[in-house]
């Protein structure tokens, strides 16, 4: 059994107007839910073997606070297909990841997110700022990825926790 831990990337702030969309930083609020997420993550038992992030600020300190909440040992990979990518790149990267490991976390951007998470579980949530969507997938290697294979096990909202 595969897991896919699909994390939008916390609120962003948009204060600084010469800034580029990449630059973005995260906001105070995104810079709370950010660690909230990866204690609820703790919680749930729900820790990956490899991360991968968007090269965007925003998703690369969520992803970055999060490891940090669960001592996450290795680097954190940064895939430039998650930056705006199609859904294609972002399958394929996930396609190319070693079968020896079980489970990955992903950081992004919708509306790539909610549409990746549609696509591969046939379920249509919506993913606010900081959300992350769990899902499973019964196959042994990665490149057996496809359309509906999965399932939504969880979606995870800061402010139900």
């Amino acid at each position: 059994m595969k897991k896919i831990i699909i994390m939008r990337h916390a609120k962003s702030d948009w204060e600084n107007s010469s800034l580029s969309d990449i630059e973005r930083p995260l906001n105070s609020r995104g810079k709370k839910e950010a660690p909230l997420m990866g204690k609820e993550l703790i919680k749930r038992k729900l820790i990956p073997e490899i991360m991968i992030s968007s090269p965007a600020v925003r998703a690369q300190e969520t992803a970055r606070t999060v490891a940090e909440n669960f001592d996450f040992g290795s680097e954190i990979i940064i895939d430039e297909g998650f930056y705006f990518g199609t859904l294609n790149t972002v399958i394929q990267s996930l396609k190319l990841l070693p079968d020896s490991c079980n489970s990955v976390m992903i950081f992004g951007h919708n509306p790539t997110w909610e549409s990746l998470v549609s696509l591969l579980s046939g379920k249509f949530p919506e993913m606010p700022t900081a959300a992350v969507a769990v899902l499973t997938f019964p196959g042994k290697i990665w490149n057996d990825l496809a359309e509906s294979k999965c399932s939504l096990e969880a979606l995870i909202i800061p402010k139900d926790i």
